[in-house]
């Protein structure tokens, strides 16, 4: 949602909803004001470019759609598009995830208390048995 300061009348100084025609104006107004500014310059092409930089800086399905205002799982993949970095960094993850299971794994092998293990033996419910 873009919001716009109405500049005359009554309502003077209150803000106000642009509307999808309305800003669409504006993008091709400035376009033409810009030398070298491509005619593919439109308030659709600053949308898809918005939603590939949502998806870039890892956040999840629902946080983009919250920001960009799509209701459905569905349109919202429509302009969030599946990049290399994207990737890259459900990688990152994924291996960060390896390694530390891979970790626990080894701890466990080696008698080592889990993390588990060391909560129930300090925790006030274990000497009591019961868990209120």
């Amino acid at each position: 949602m873009i919001m716009r300061r109405i500049e005359k009348g009554e309502r003077k100084g209150h803000a106000k909803v642009w509307s999808y025609p309305g800003m669409e104006k504006v993008v091709q107004h400035m376009r033409k004001k810009i030398d070298g500014v491509s005619k593919l310059f439109t308030l659709d092409a600053c949308r898809h470019g918005g939603m590939t930089e949502l998806e870039e800086a890892e956040l999840t399905d629902g946080q983009g759609r919250a920001l960009s205002g799509h209701k459905t799982a569905q349109a919202y993949r429509g302009y969030a598009k599946e990049t290399m970095m994207r990737a890259l960094a459900a990688t990152r993850k994924r291996h960060a995830h390896l390694l530390a299971q891979k970790e626990l794994d080894q701890q466990n092998a080696d008698g080592a208390p889990s993390p588990r293990d060391e909560m129930q033996h300090t925790s006030p419910m274990s000497k009591t048995g019961s868990q209120r």
